[in-house]
């Protein structure tokens, strides 16, 4: 019963200060990853549960200043970098509540 509740509030980032050079359609703050069709207690279920929560911490993690092309190979690769980190503490943090709750 409290799980559905818990799922909309998972990828929630409370206080985050808003991305460096933000344009005019600043990043979601909150993504809603929708569980009521999955079976938690299997296997698969439990996979799509984690490419769900995968692809909201990557629409949370991509602010406007990324999706600028970048001018160098470092900057590519470092822009790699932090959308990766930020995508992996996300769906770690958004899993572990799902699961303690």
């Amino acid at each position: 019963m409290l799980r559905p509740l818990i799922a909309a509030a998972l990828l929630t980032l409370p206080g985050a200060p808003p991305a460096f050079g933000a344009g005019p359609e600043p990043a979601p703050h909150q993504v809603v990853v929708p569980i009521a069709d999955l079976d938690l207690h299997s296997a698969a279920g439990k996979a799509e549960l984690r490419v769900r929560v995968v692809l909201a911490a990557s629409t949370l993690c991509r602010p406007a200043w990324m999706t600028k092309t970048a001018d160098s190979e470092f900057a590519i690769r470092y822009n790699q970098q932090i959308h990766r980190a930020c995508v992996s503490r996300l769906t770690d943090r958004a899993l572990a509540r799902f699961n303690a709750g």
